[in-house]
């Protein structure tokens, strides 16, 4: 028998007639009602509910559960509720948040309140052989609450598993049944209005093989849109640094999505809509750097000797302060007309493309083929340039490589769902092990390059501000060090890349060879 079983309730006015039935053969000790608010919490893009999670607190107990379970994984007294997982103290529930939220804020999604009347079942020795609560779930209107759930739980005791099965019988003897049914949760987000799941940035679409290359393309470009919408209405609101993340990533791949065959579209619509984008693109460049040194704050002082590591502070500051002049610039870009008619013209494009009026030479190249061609020429580019870098290796054409690579994984990601999954999971795993290799490099020499610029830009009268020059130089030497480890490692991990398997597997999945493509 299960330790605890659930009933599903018509309403907690049956809460006395199940008591009472039962007070004729137990023994039953009611305890003071429990009540608190009820609020469930996930990241705006479902992180927690996609990993089965739900997270959520009672009183001022944040809890931590399997959706459509009842056995509490972790729990912590907290109060305020932390938003970010640096935030939450250490311990077990942090450690088991933190590679699932990462960086994104915790936000509010309903709040409620519940009420819990419970029972112990006593036997003849005053011992407590099983548990009873019934539990109301409503909404926290003043005016008016409604009624959301109402459920009645049986615990079992250790040492009483037969009574507690005796319990269950009985029940169900009186119309209750036990139930695995929705989990409250779904009750909870249907009252908030909210749709669990239904965002997340990930790319995710159903092409066909047989479909019309300038159909297939449309199809990239409205999902990609999407997203970008559903992030620009929030980046105001400033609620986590990846919604700008999201967004400028749907934006990339938008631009990339553009030119990923040059004979679909007619140049002329393509051309425009690339120099729109672009200006899209590089608003919030200087935002999301920004963000990133803030994000890395924490590793940046944990990499300095700990006589510097406060001396690193007034950087954080400045650059704080410098943060809030960027992001207000972000928001008057986003507003603006040009923007916005930017924006009114390319959804105008996708809601009506006329391909009779725009098309290419290869808007009817079924897309399984042209795919496949630029695919394979795209990775033929890296390995080409991969092999020029391992006979010369230097910064720039390790950045040339990266946008190569990030071209190679977004054409790979558009189109993966026309491939067989396992082969495409397994040459984007090694893909995403050089991208990760190349980014770090590109990172550590953009970081290396503004804390040289911001240094000399720091205000002059701040006070330590000798001390934060010496914390900052420290920094630079020792990311100008960890740089320089990476950039030796490009050999070993550019190898494992371009092995005869993966060359091998690259070929059978994309070198296919078409009459109907117009190179």
């Amino acid at each position: 028998m299960r330790n605890t079983i659930k009933f599903n309730l018509a309403n907690d006015e049956l809460e006395r007639h199940i008591s009472d039935h039962l007070v004729t053969q137990y023994q039953m000790n009611k305890e003071a009602t429990i009540n608190g608010r009820l609020i469930y919490y996930d990241t705006f893009d479902w992180r927690l509910f996609h990993k089965s999670l739900v997270l959520f607190t009672f009183q001022d107990r944040l809890i931590l559960r399997k959706l459509g379970k009842d056995r509490i994984i972790h729990s912590l007294n907290t109060k305020p509720v932390p938003c970010f997982i640096w935030e939450f103290p250490e311990g077990d529930l942090k450690q088991y948040l933190e590679p699932v939220i990462k960086v994104r804020r915790l936000l509010n999604l309903v709040d409620l309140t519940s009420r819990i009347i419970p029972y112990r079942i006593l036997n003849n020795d005053e011992k407590t052989v099983a548990r009873l609560l019934f539990e109301t779930i409503r909404t926290r209107s003043r005016k008016k609450p409604r009624t959301i759930g109402t459920q009645l739980w049986l615990k079992s005791v250790k040492g009483y598993p037969k009574v507690s099965n005796k319990i269950k019988n009985q029940l169900e003897s009186i119309g209750l049944s036990s139930t695995r049914d929705e989990d409250v949760f779904f009750h909870a987000m249907r009252e908030a209005g909210r749709d669990p799941g239904s965002y997340s940035s990930k790319f995710s679409l159903q092409l066909t093989p047989d479909m019309r290359a300038d159909e297939a393309t449309i199809k990239i470009w409205r999902f990609l849109f999407q997203i970008i919408k559903i992030n620009e209405t929030h980046i105001e609101h400033d609620i986590d640094t990846e919604i700008l993340h999201d967004f400028r990533v749907a934006v990339r791949r938008t631009r990339s999505a553009i030119i990923w065959d040059k004979n679909i579209f007619l140049e002329s619509i393509i051309s425009h809509f690339k120099k729109d984008l672009s200006f899209v693109g590089k608003i919030s460049n200087e935002l999301r750097d920004l963000d990133v040194y803030l994000l890395d704050r924490l590793k940046y002082k944990a990499m300095l000797p700990a006589v510097l590591r406060d001396d690193i502070d007034p950087l954080f500051n400045y650059l704080n302060k410098r943060r809030l002049v960027s992001f207000n610039k972000v928001i008057r870009n986003v507003n603006s007309n040009k923007y916005r008619k930017i924006m009114q013209d390319w959804e105008a494009f996708l809601n009506d493309p006329q391909y009779d009026v725009v098309s290419g030479p290869n808007a009817k190249v079924p897309v399984f083929e042209l795919a496949s061609k630029r695919i394979y020429e795209q990775y033929r580019d890296v390995i080409k340039a991969g092999n020029r870098i391992l006979e010369d290796c230097d910064g720039e054409k390790l950045h040339k490589l990266r946008i190569q690579c990030k071209k190679l994984r977004y054409l790979i990601q558009f189109f993966a769902n026309l491939f067989p999954p396992k082969k495409i999971s397994l040459l984007v795993g090694q893909l995403i092990k050089l991208q990760d290799m190349l980014g770090n490099h590109n990172d550590l020499s953009v970081q290396v390059n503004y804390l040289f610029e911001v240094a000399t830009e720091m205000p002059a009268n701040l006070s330590r501000l000798n001390k934060t020059l010496v914390a900052i130089g420290s920094l630079i030497g020792k990311l100008e060090t960890k740089r320089q480890s990476v950039k030796e490692s490009f050999a070993e991990t550019f190898t494992l890349f371009s092995s005869p398997q993966n060359q091998k597997l690259f070929r059978e999945l994309f070198a296919l060879k078409s009459k109907k493509v117009v190179s």
